[in-house]
């Protein structure tokens, strides 16, 4: 079975800024359980992650924030950046 076949949201592509606690990261894609992105910060996977996505929504000044928990489950380590995937656990707006 492929990683398409296992996701149960649709997956949208999408560079929105990630607030982790100690940095920044930016998405390749989300979606209602799951988000990827690139962030030089370091994790681990099967860390609990509390972080805020930051969406414009035609008001860059003033970005909604909204917090979600998940888990680390994959790590992709780069030269500058590592690619984080994430489940979703919860989103707490």
């Amino acid at each position: 079975m492929n990683l398409a076949e296992r996701r149960m949201a649709e997956r949208f592509t999408g560079a929105i800024p990630i607030e982790l606690k100690q940095g920044m990261g930016l998405t390749r894609d989300f979606s209602t359980d799951g988000i990827y992105f690139e962030t030089d910060q370091p994790l681990a996977v099967g860390e609990e992650l509390d972080f805020f996505m930051h969406l414009e929504l035609g008001n860059p000044a003033n970005p909604l924030r909204i917090r979600c928990q998940g888990e680390v489950v994959r790590l992709e380590p780069g030269l500058e950046w590592t690619g984080v995937a994430v489940a979703i656990a919860a989103h707490l707006y």
